[in-house]
């Protein structure tokens, strides 16, 4: 059955009905970017609508809509890792030259939005992997093996306090992969990244940390680790917590810089991006927001507010400092495969990492599977 945008999406907000059409942007904000948002757009002259797109669907979503080009959005913001995908599809327009150049992007944010040798969007921000920690667990700083963390991990945790927070996430294994000789799959090179030991040496010992015994509480329910994790961090719960720049405000609140940021080692990196579908029906209206929502100071003043981390050298700069400070972070962090297979690997990883936390399988058990179907998804690739 053909999906609608509008029963898809959550409708935000939108424009005069009695002017002309709003643009329509559709969006993956948290809840602090939105408000931020609709204060930009409340003094924004031309009418935008907007639409919320649920992460966790959002890929196979936005692909439908577009593919159906019903209820087309003229801008969309997007995780980096759907860009392949949509491109090979041939569902987006290529970013017009003189947008593309504008400004001064970060080397790796214009390395996300560029895709077989053409660039597709614009990037709007950057993220990733880090440790994200209270100040008085100084000892994580600067840790240079996932080793030497859980040892200073170790120290951290005591009675009514766990040294590191970890969620249960085939993207907060990537990490433990890396550490042993694993990977995700790469399907620019058909590497299946798991087929040694390690990845199930990986997953046992990620499994290891947590609950008792380990450095991290045991998992809340599926779907309550974001509110979980900010909950116990400002309660003092968490000394620390591998997580991205999205969560700073729940972690910090209005005290962005109460918190501190290291590097987790192997840390997998990402971005969020602008891209404007071939069905927009106002392009150009798209690619005008998108270049609005990407100046660098309103960017910047984003950062202030929210943590995110800009996109382009003037946001950084006068961002927060704790957004520099997550951005160094990341400086050796790796992304995905630039590969449409890349935002489809999780769907295999995450219920076999739950499988083996819950102690439902072994890790002996659960990565066979898991290596079956990441041979199933590279052999389907054209």
């Amino acid at each position: 059955m053909r999906l609608s945008l509008l029963a898809l999406l959550c409708a935000c907000s939108s424009g005069d009905s009695s002017g002309p059409p709003p643009v329509r942007l559709v969006h993956t904000f948290n809840p602090q970017e939105s408000a931020a948002l609709d204060d930009f757009l409340a003094e924004r002259g031309a009418p935008v609508a907007t639409s919320l797109l649920p992460f966790a669907r959002g890929q196979s979503v936005l692909h439908e809509v577009l593919t159906s080009g019903e209820d087309c959005p003229d801008v969309a913001r997007i995780d980096a890792t759907w860009l392949p995908g949509l491109v090979d599809a041939e569902l987006l327009l290529a970013t017009p030259p003189a947008l593309s150049g504008a400004r001064a992007w970060l080397p790796e944010a214009a390395a996300l939005a560029s895709y077989r040798g053409q660039t597709w969007a614009l990037p709007h921000s950057l993220d990733g992997l880090a440790v994200v920690y209270r100040p008085e667990a100084v000892a994580l700083a600067g840790a240079r093996t996932l080793g030497e963390l859980e040892v200073a991990a170790r120290t951290l945790t005591r009675q009514g306090r766990w040294g590191l927070g970890l969620r249960v996430d085939g993207y907060w294994l990537v990490a433990f992969l890396r550490d042993a000789g694993a990977d995700v799959a790469d399907g620019t090179t058909g590497a299946l990244g798991i087929d040694g030991d390690g990845a199930a040496a990986a997953m046992k010992r990620f499994a290891s940390l947590l609950g008792q015994g380990g450095v991290s509480p045991p998992p809340p329910p599926p779907g309550a680790e974001a509110g979980a994790e900010a909950r116990r961090f400002r309660a003092g719960e968490l000394a620390a917590l591998v997580t991205g720049p999205w969560a700073l405000p729940e972690l910090a609140g209005d005290d962005l810089g109460g918190v501190r940021v290291t590097a987790l080692p192997g840390a997998p990196r990402g971005g969020q991006l602008l891209v404007v579908p071939r069905c927009a029906r106002d392009p150009e209206g798209g690619w005008r927001l998108a270049a609005e929502l990407t100046d660098p100071k309103l960017t910047a003043a984003w950062s202030r507010r929210t943590g995110m981390i800009p996109a382009t050298s003037d946001g950084l700069a006068g961002g927060a400092e704790v957004s520099r400070a997550f951005h160094d972070a990341l400086a050796d962090a790796r992304p995905l495969p630039r590969h449409p297979l890349s935002a489809w690997l999780f769907d295999d990883l995450n219920p076999a990492l739950a499988a083996v936390v819950a102690g439902d399988a072994t890790a002996d058990e659960a990565v066979p599977g898991v290596r079956r179907a990441w041979t199933r998804l590279l052999r389907a690739q054209p």
